[in-house]
């Protein structure tokens, strides 16, 4: 094997939480090899950092982004904050 680095190297080396590294690693778009040692660790070569990096680029000039799913449109109108209040905490209007 050649030199690869575990995901918490890989995330000192972006400057990134190991969390944040997982979460990336997931996106489809990215093309990160799947590669794990005998223990079953997670491997990231160096071109594989190297897409890392673009996507971390690509998220800082794109602003945060969220998933359609989780965002939830409210109509201010019709939105009665008394109803989505817990039980043990008076609304303020």
């Amino acid at each position: 094997m050649g030199n690869y680095l575990t995901c918490g190297q890989a995330a000192k080396k972006l400057r990134v939480s190991i969390s944040t590294l997982k979460r990336w690693v997931g996106e489809p778009d990215l093309g990160i090899n799947e590669l794990r040692n005998r223990n079953g660790w997670r491997l990231f070569s160096e071109e594989d950092l190297g897409h890392l990096r673009d996507y971390k680029r690509q998220i800082k000039r794109g602003g945060k982004r969220f998933a359609d799913i989780t965002l939830i449109p409210i109509n201010a109108q019709n939105h009665d904050r008394s109803q989505t209040s817990p039980p043990n905490i008076k609304a303020i209007a």
